[in-house]
């Protein structure tokens, strides 16, 4: 039988509207900014135009380099309590502005495809009894572009095999998420017995949300101009995840908190 769905106050999803600018200056001071798409794309060509004042300068005796990563994204504090680790991968481009101070673009992807409140069970105020939804699903996704600036302790002498350096990695970006709970039986019915079929209206929390994130890394040359780059980062984002009572989640995920640890391949060229 095909479940029935219905609206509960609370649950039901709200999308604002308006424009980019103004919710963004509307909704940074409540802990988040709602960012559309094309918002999206409008930050990520206004830290191309940094990147290239950035690179106007010593252009002929600069390094740049690209490379890819992966990582164990793990959600900390309350987002910790509805999802478990899960893995990130992304690409990142970078310049060198001297020989200890490194500008880098980063774009990041990580997916979860079930969350930790679909093994939860609610209990049932008629009868006392614990539920469990069957059909429950609870995922998220979340998609990012920052810029980030990496801190040397001392400069990598000739990009040669064995050279190596620790940095420290400071940054900020936005994160694009979507999170989802579907299926998840009506707490609320108050009629024995209890209607399996009867279930909540799909929860989806998405914007774009401001974030930063602070880390230590060390990078190794593997051969010449080829670099191993192992970091681990300490993420904090200005987004939030509503409540779900019934399931012992009592107040919403605010600020979204993760952490990273993962190695990627590096390669250098000279400008």
């Amino acid at each position: 039988m095909q479940a029935r769905v219905i609206a509960v106050r609370g649950w039901c999803v709200v999308r604002p509207r308006g424009h980019p600018i103004g919710l963004a200056i509307l909704y940074m001071w409540k802990g988040g900014m709602v960012l559309k798409a094309k918002s999206l794309v409008l930050i990520l060509a206004g830290i191309l135009v940094l990147a290239s004042v950035v690179t106007t300068e010593a252009q002929i005796s600069r390094k740049w380099g690209v490379g890819t990563f992966i990582a164990l994204n793990s959600p900390m504090g309350k987002l910790g309590d509805q999802f478990g680790p899960t893995t990130k991968f992304g690409l990142n481009w970078q310049y060198l502005v001297s020989d200890r101070l490194y500008f880098e673009l980063e774009y990041h992807h990580s997916d979860w495809d079930k969350g930790k409140l679909v093994d939860e069970t609610f209990t049932w105020g008629v009868d006392g009894n614990d539920y469990l939804s069957p059909s429950a699903t609870q995922t998220m996704k979340m998609n990012s572009v920052a810029a980030n600036l990496l801190i040397f302790h001392q400069e990598i002498p000739s990009f040669r095999a064995k050279d190596f350096a620790y940095y420290v990695q400071v940054g900020a970006g936005f994160y694009n998420y979507k999170a989802e709970r579907a299926n998840f039986i009506f707490p609320g019915q108050s009629t024995a017995p209890l209607d399996m079929s009867l279930v909540l209206q799909p929860q989806i929390d998405t914007r774009a949300a401001l974030s930063t994130h602070v880390g230590l890394g060390l990078q190794a040359f593997a051969i010449d101009n080829v670099a191993i780059d192992i970091r681990a980062r300490y993420h904090m984002m200005m987004g939030d995840i509503r409540p779900m009572w019934d399931w012992g989640v009592e107040n919403k995920v605010f600020p979204m908190m993760l952490l990273d640890i993962g190695a990627g391949v590096k390669f250098y060229f000279w400008k």
